[in-house]
């Protein structure tokens, strides 16, 4: 990596396409059926031998799926990441909290191991099969431990469940507000989107503002999928992308297809603009009023399985490259700076 690359801050690893639940619009259609969809340690090894060599990576997310469905293969992997020097965090919907004391058994043993940050997510969809009290005893759990912890609740205009209801929640009135503690847990509201359905939601606006920004992500993650694919960009409609799956980990070499990624101008166009300026501005040529998406994510599945657009861009992206190019130039270095 060098300095004319946004060189990647994280490395996720996304241990399996099972999951305990099965909620509606879950952006990789995870469910409990797919119980072939998993890494190996070996894979996971391997890819944590090859990110060590990447000097700007300073975290690995273990993520899924449900990453807590193989608890040993689970720590396992935090161990042998934290040895090598690495932050580690999971993300998790929680269901192993069935008591508090149970959830502080788990955490007790990730700590032990290595783990420095955990995060939950939560609200309707996920209610249907994981009750907000298994989350809430992983919290309460987590935060007496001192870990940082985060809580993302499905936010849009069709549910019911919001944050307040969290912070209100007799446990967690009872176990951790007014506790010193209470300030390493963060209750957010995180977007939820459909996927997979005509389903239209309404968003407040706030959540929306990012879409007209750049997008980091692209360039910032490197993962690694359940199938063995190494995977540049972590986002939310990354399998529809074809283009953002850079080979199998036991036969790329990891420095070399990440600096092709990064030669790519049109992932350089998204991390500088972002794929919904790209998909107005390639519109706007086909002299075409541009979709609405509620997330960058939808904007970029759009901007890379749309060929009558991606043609347009083709025959018309000589009139931007050299201002695009130097404004990614000049990102890259403000975005590389922050790492040193």
């Amino acid at each position: 990596m060098n300095n004319l690359e946004p060189n990647p801050r994280t490395a996720a690893i996304l241990m399996t396409y099972q999951c305990v639940a099965e909620c509606d619009e879950c952006c990789f259609s995870c469910s409990p059926r797919l119980k072939g969809n998993s890494l190996n340690f070996g894979k996971i090894k391997s890819f944590l031998d090859k990110i060590k060599h990447i000097e700007s990576i300073k975290v690995v997310v273990f993520s899924g799926g449900e990453c807590f469905i193989n608890f040993k293969l689970l720590v396992k992997s935090i161990r042998y990441a934290h040895d090598l020097g690495f932050l580690t965090r999971c993300v998790t919907n929680g269901f192993w909290g069935t008591s508090i004391e149970s959830a502080r058994e788990k955490i007790q043993i990730l700590k032990y191991n290595g783990l420095n940050e955990i995060n939950f997510s939560t609200g309707d969809s996920h209610q249907k099969f994981i009750p907000v009290e298994c989350v809430l005893h992983c919290a309460i759990a987590s935060v007496e431990q001192g870990m940082l912890t985060c809580i993302a609740v499905e936010t849009n205009s069709s549910k019911k469940f919001k944050v307040e209801d969290f912070v209100n929640h007799p446990l967690y009135t009872k176990y951790i507000q007014g506790q010193k503690y209470s300030k390493l847990l963060k209750v957010m509201p995180t977007i939820w989107v459909s996927f997979h359905t005509n389903t239209v939601y309404k968003f407040d606006k706030k959540l929306l503002s990012g879409n007209n920004e750049g997008c980091d992500g692209i360039f910032d993650t490197v993962a690694l999928e359940p199938r063995g694919d190494v995977v540049g960009c972590c986002g939310l409609t990354s399998n529809d992308i074809s283009e953002l799956h850079l080979g199998k980990i036991d036969r790329v070499e990891l420095n070399k297809v990440l600096s092709s990624h990064h030669r790519d101008f049109l992932k350089a166009w998204i991390f500088v603009d972002g794929p919904k300026k790209i998909v107005e501005t390639a519109s706007k040529w086909m002299g075409k009023e541009a979709p609405f998406f509620a997330h960058k994510c939808l904007y970029c599945a759009y901007l890379y399985n749309n060929k009558q657009l991606l043609g347009t861009i083709r025959d018309n992206y000589e009139s931007v490259k050299e201002e695009v190019l130097t404004r990614y130039l000049e990102k890259v270095v403000i975005y590389n700076s922050i790492l040193n």
